[in-house]
This record gives structure tokens, sequence and C-alpha cells, in this order.
């Protein structure tokens, strides 16, 4: 069962996922605020009825092309000539940072049958001080629309061509290219030669802001069981395809997302794997477990390299971003940097401070962030092994350390019952979490939020940006231990295991 202990945003229609805990901008639900025209110069009365020029109205309790009844949509009849349009401008628009997706859908009201078509379009149009701080040069210029919609600066974020189907048209797309931007967003129809029936009607036109993407009520998607002994981690391929699992009974497993089926099984650890994470590729594998890591070989489930070096038990690997780097650690009291195509030792970190837990590359791959036994978290230069700087906080053994994928944060957890976000350049603490004896650590794709496992059964979401405790993923019973959290690389799934020998997989979207 998913407990929700906090829920933000809006439903939004059958097209597109729930998005909870986000910030959004309805910009139907602001249809009357916006100034409306063509590029013909027309200026447009929202809820009148323009004629020829055009028409921008509240359509309600209609039914669509789709057969089914809307309670209201946004109507608007392009002007009435060929490749005429319609504009709805939207001033000062700020979209953050961090980005965020726009969704659009829209199609005609039922019995416009002798329309050749439309083509709807969102504009973004940056001011005048966005597109000339040398900062904000993310902005690219390029309109991939028919120039007769005489909107000749900022970009297109997302577009669809509609026709008379049967169907609703509908497009995500991302903000990236416009993040930390103000400008205006345009909403365009455009007619094509033909005239008659335009009847045009958007039934979505949101901004979502750090969105988690939730159905309704978030859902366990599949159980993978087949582990004789409790797992330690579970981590997503990049390519989402793919769930590996490390168990305590030695062995590592591949399993597919989408129907939960075991898809190979990786054999060759004498004892306990305690972690098992894809290469950027997906092609590979890297496990730790004994006094070594292994290199496996996806399609096949073969081992092709062994990487030795380490005098007592291994803890973790991972890949760096470009898969050409491997770093490990150990109860020896380091962590290893290790050529990925050789398996050859490249240095050795030496920590000094007892068992080595964890350790996570910095998304460029400058730099390596390690976990160790008394609370110490370290940050590493990769190219010449020297330690940069440390973060003060935790008391007890670290569990889990991650960067954020944007690069700004480390968070840290540990058995000292919290888990810590920090800032990656300067090592200042942003927040601290509680909770029961905290395992690993993961952020979301968007870097907005972050899920760690804990003793109790349970997982939990946190918002990055206050520290606020969000949802609650009852893995299993209280008396077992949930070990390992993860987010997929696309947002859509979190992955949970523990004590009771089985990774679960929560679909976060329709």
């Amino acid at each position: 069962m998913l407990k929700k202990l906090a829920l933000f945003g809006f439903v939004f229609i059958c097209f597109f996922p729930l998005y909870v805990l986000a910030q959004e901008i309805d910009l139907i639900e602001r249809a009357p605020q916006a100034r409306w025209g063509t590029t013909a110069g027309d200026t447009l009365t929202f809820g009148a009825d323009g004629r020829e020029r055009g028409t921008a109205r509240y359509d309600r309790n209609k039914v669509l092309e789709d057969g089914k009844r809307y309670e209201r949509v946004l109507y608007t009849h392009p002007q009435w000539k060929s490749y005429g349009n319609i504009l709805g401008t939207f001033s000062s628009i700020t979209i953050p940072e961090e980005g965020g997706k726009i969704l659009i859908a829209g199609g005609f009201l039922q019995g416009s049958q002798a329309t050749d078509g439309v083509k709807f379009s969102v504009h973004f149009n940056p001011s005048a001080e966005s597109a000339g701080d040398p900062q904000k040069t993310r902005i690219k210029r390029k309109v991939p629309m028919d120039q007769r919609m005489g909107i000749s600066s900022g970009r297109v974020l997302a577009t669809f061509d509609a026709k008379y189907d049967g169907k609703i048209d509908h497009v995500e797309a991302d903000l990236k290219d416009v993040a930390g931007l103000t400008g205006d967003i345009i909403l365009a129809v455009q007619a094509l030669e033909n005239i008659d029936a335009d009847r045009a009607v958007w039934t979505v036109a949101k901004l979502v802001f750090g969105a988690i993407p939730e159905s309704a009520e978030p859902a366990l998607h599949q159980t993978l069981t087949g582990h004789s002994n409790r797992i330690y981690e579970a981590n997503f391929s990049p390519n989402n395809r793919y769930v590996v699992t490390a168990s305590g009974d030695s062995l590592a497993k591949i399993w597919d997302v989408s129907s939960g089926n075991l898809v190979k099984t990786l054999k060759g650890h004498s004892s306990h794997v305690f972690s098992a994470q894809f290469s950027p590729d997906s092609n590979r594998i890297v496990t730790a477990g004994g006094e070594t890591a292994k290199i496996w070989e996806v399609s096949t489930g073969i081992q092709v390299k062994m990487l030795i070096g380490h005098a007592k038990i291994v803890h973790s690997a991972a890949y760096s971003p470009d898969g050409g780097v491997i770093v490990t650690t150990s109860e020896d009291g380091t962590a290893k940097l290790w050529n990925a195509q050789t398996g050859k030792e490249i240095r050795s970190m030496d920590v000094k401070k007892g068992w080595v837990y964890d350790a996570a590359f910095h998304p460029s791959g400058a730099s390596v962030v390690t976990g160790a036994q008394g609370g110490e978290v370290s940050l590493w230069n990769v190219a010449n092994g020297r330690q940069i700087r440390t973060f003060s906080g935790h008391s007890r053994a670290i569990t889990s350390v991650t960067f954020s994928p944007s690069g700004r944060y480390i968070a840290t957890s540990s058995i000292d019952n919290t888990a810590k976000i920090w800032e990656a350049g300067s090592g200042r603490l942003i927040h601290t979490l509680q909770g029961d004896t905290i395992g690993q650590v993961s952020f979301s794709p968007d870097s907005r939020y972050i899920v760690t496992a804990h003793a109790g059964g349970v997982a939990i979401v946190w918002r990055v940006q206050d520290g606020k405790e969000l949802i609650t993923l009852e893995h299993s019973s209280p008396a077992q231990r949930v070990f390992s959290a993860t987010f997929s690389p696309d947002g859509e799934y979190i992955v949970t295991a523990g004590d009771d020998q089985t990774a679960k997989i929560w679909r976060l979207t329709k």
C-alpha cells in the first residue's frame, strides 16, 4: 500500500499522467487574461464572437470528435482565411532553472468534418532582459513553423497537426532549452487552405515545474521474487528497461521492468553481493561482493572482467558517467578507481576512517564522493586522487552517497537515523532528514526530490527544496528493513528492496 502524506498540484485529463508534488501554470485557466489576436493585426476580445477575425472563448459541456463530453474546453477558431491564425499571449512567464514540462492536447468539436485540419503550437519569446543575458543563452533561435505564422523569434515548445479523425491529439515536451528564462508564452492555432469548420479546441495547455509524475494513487507495478536472501541494492538501467538486484544469496539478477520477468542470473560471487549497477550504455553491470568486483555482459550474463586489488570485503562498485572508470569501496579503508575496459587499477584513495561503504561519481566524472565509518563523507579529485573536502555532520557509518543529476547537491544516509542533503560546491549542509536506520538514497531525474530506504519496511520521498516528507512507500512489514530505494532514470518508477527478499517496482505514472 502507498500512503500519501502530502499532495500538491491538479488533476490532468486522461491523456497525461497525473502530476503531484508539482507547481503548474494552467494556460486554459488563464485564457481570459491573455492577449488574443492574429498576426494580421486583429485584436480579439476573449469570450466574444470575432467572426471572420477569429474567436477565443470557453465552450462548456461540449462533445468533441472523440465522442466524449468535456465540461470545459478552450475554443480557438483561427482567422477566416487560408493559413489564418489566432494567438493567445501570456506575458512574463518565468521558467524555473530546473526546467519542467509543457503538456498540450486538442482537436475539434464534434461535427467539424469539413475541416482540412489545423496546426496547434506553443511558442516562447524571451523578454529583452532574458534574451540579452549572456548567462541565459540556452534558448535556440529556431522556428520550425510555417513562416506565415509571423512569430519570428523565440522557440516552438510543442506542436502537432490535428485532423478530424475521431481522436484528441496530445504532446508532452521538455522545457530545458528555456530553463531560467522569462518571456511570453503564446498559444497558436493555424488554419490550412480550407477555412471551413476549423472549430479547434484545447483540452490541455499546462506548464508543469518540478513534478514527480505519479498516478492518482501511486501503484505497485511489479514484485520481483526469486532471491533466497535479503536484497541489498536494486538499480535501474539507464535505458529504463531493466532492474538489477544484489543479494545476500551471492547472486545478482536482471529483471525486465515492464513484465517483471527474470532475464538473467549472474553467478560467480562466493558470498553476499552488496552492490550491482549498470554501465551508462546499459550493456554491462558491475557487482561488488567478497574481495572483488566483477563486470558482466547484460546480453549474455557472462562475467568478462574481475577487479582484484582490495584486501577485504568490497561493498560497492559504480561506473563513471562516461563508462570509462569504475570506483569501488572496501572494508580495507580504501576507494579504488579502475579502468572499466581493461580491469586495471588506476589509483587508490586512502580514506583512513575504517570501512568505506559507498562511492558515487559527480555527473561530470571529475570527482567522487565516498562514505565511510564514523560518519566520514569525503570528496576526491578523480584525476589525482587527492581529497578535496569533507562533509561533517553524521555521527555513525555512512550507508549511501550520491550526487544529484544536476551536480549541485550530494545526498548521504547513515545508520545515525538521518539522511542529509549538502551543497556539493561548498560543503554546506542544506537539510537533515530524520528516519530509522536509513539505507540507500537516490535523487529524482530533475534533482528536486530524493527517496530514502528505511527500517520499518518503508521508503520515503522527500522534497529537496525544503526537506519536506511527501510520500511513504510501504514495501514490507514494519519488522523488516528496506535497504534500497531508487528512482528510474525517466522518473516513472521507484524500485525498493530489502529484508523480505523481494524488490518492488512502484509506478509513478499511468
